[in-house]
């Protein structure tokens, strides 16, 4: 049976899909990060492959949260719809954003000091003392900033999926009378 419609509700909905997004989306990172270790054509194969699956897989799961939100509730409009997306959106985007900056700072942060170093090196014939120097100043500002980055990029993707699923799931009924 179908229950009414309420903002708590929605929220209530909207964590514990952002929460189920934001960890599948995690796991699905740990699998890619995995391919790292292989070498060669098979590794960046593998990668590739991966990559697409774990898109495939948020986009389709994206979806079916959306779907079972629509189902579950009466008088759900289109807009009820794009916001409860929206929510999943921001709240999928701050866990795996979250999960990014652990990563970086506590669980991994040899790997990323070690690429810095790699990064520094690489360009460090190209550029000018000057140049280092404001290098050397950012990396300690690059967790926080690519933890940014990330919730902005997750949280597009989000946006545009809810935009899209919105029109799709709950159509427009221009005889309803009401306010999609």
């Amino acid at each position: 049976m179908k229950t009414d419609f309420s903002s708590g509700a929605s929220w209530n909905s909207a964590a514990k899909a952002g929460l189920v997004m934001g960890l599948a989306t995690i796991a699905l990172m740990l699998v890619t990060s995995l391919t790292g270790k292989v070498e060669g054509m098979l590794g960046w194969t593998l990668n590739c492959i991966l990559t697409i699956l774990k898109i495939t897989v948020c986009i389709v799961l994206f979806k079916k949260l959306m779907t079972r939100f629509a189902n579950a509730f009466k008088d759900v409009t289109t807009k009820g719809l794009y916001n409860y997306g929206l929510k999943i959106a921001l709240l999928s985007a701050i866990i795996v954003s979250a999960y990014m900056l652990i990563t970086l700072t506590l669980t991994d942060p040899e790997v990323f000091n070690e690429a810095i170093a790699q990064a520094m090196e690489t360009y460090s014939s190209m550029l000018d003392s000057n140049e280092m120097a404001a290098m050397e100043n950012i990396t300690s500002k690059l967790p926080a900033v690519m933890f940014f980055f990330s919730l902005v990029y997750c949280f597009i993707w989000g946006w545009i999926l809810s935009a899209v699923f919105s029109r799709s799931i709950v159509p427009d009924d221009p005889f309803s009378g009401s306010d999609n």
